[in-house]
């Protein structure tokens, strides 16, 4: 049997006048920029050592294949989804 979807309350609903809720709204874009930024520089450092030389190129197909190895290990649903996106990677750069 499933479950009403819950009716929103107006009284909760955000307003984006309240002081209280703008640093939070702004937390949350920070990271995303934050996590955004991240992955470019690790996309880009990836690739700059996947070129390097075949040592370079073999380590890190190494590298990348044991991090797949380590977050399938942790079994979470995060971990998971990580595995698989990194494992998405690993034909491109071999």
């Amino acid at each position: 049997m499933a479950l009403p979807a819950p009716t929103p309350d107006p009284a909760r609903a955000p307003d984006p006048g309240r002081a209280d809720e703008q640093p939070t709204a702004t937390w949350h874009i920070g990271v995303d920029v934050d996590l955004a930024t991240s992955l470019a520089l690790a996309r880009a450092a990836t690739r700059a050592l996947l070129e390097l030389s075949p040592l370079a190129h073999r380590e890190m197909v190494a590298a990348l294949e044991h991090e797949i190895e380590v977050l399938e290990r942790q079994s979470d649903p995060l971990s998971l989804a990580a595995a698989n996106a990194v494992r998405q990677y690993l034909p491109e750069a071999a």
